[in-house]
C-alpha cells in the first residue's frame, strides 16, 4: 500500500513538473498546449482521488459522480475556449 502511494506521489510531481515546464514554454493563444494542461490536470486530479481519498474502495456512486463532475468541469472549459 505505502508503496502504491509513493509511486503517486512521484507521478504527481512528474506531471506537475511537466505542466509548469509547459505553461512557460507556450504562447498565449496555443490551444494544443491547453488541452494538454487539462489533460494533465484531470490525470492529477483523478490520481489524487483515486489514491489520497481512496475512492477506489468506495461504492460505484462515487466513482461515477466524481467522474460526471470531471467530464462537466472539462466540457465547460473547452467550450470557453
Amino acid at each position: 500500500m505505502k508503496l502504491s502511494k509513493e509511486y503517486t506521489l512521484i507521478a504527481l510531481l512528474t506531471i506537475t513538473l511537466f505542466s509548469s515546464i509547459l505553461s512557460m514554454k507556450s504562447t498565449t493563444n496555443q490551444t494544443s498546449a491547453i488541452l494538454l494542461l487539462l489533460i494533465l490536470w484531470a490525470a492529477k486530479f483523478l490520481l489524487v482521488a483515486f489514491d489520497f481519498m481512496e475512492v477506489r474502495k468506495a461504492n460505484i456512486f462515487w466513482k461515477l459522480s466524481l467522474g460526471i463532475v470531471l467530464t462537466i468541469i472539462l466540457t465547460t472549459i473547452l467550450l470557453l475556449l
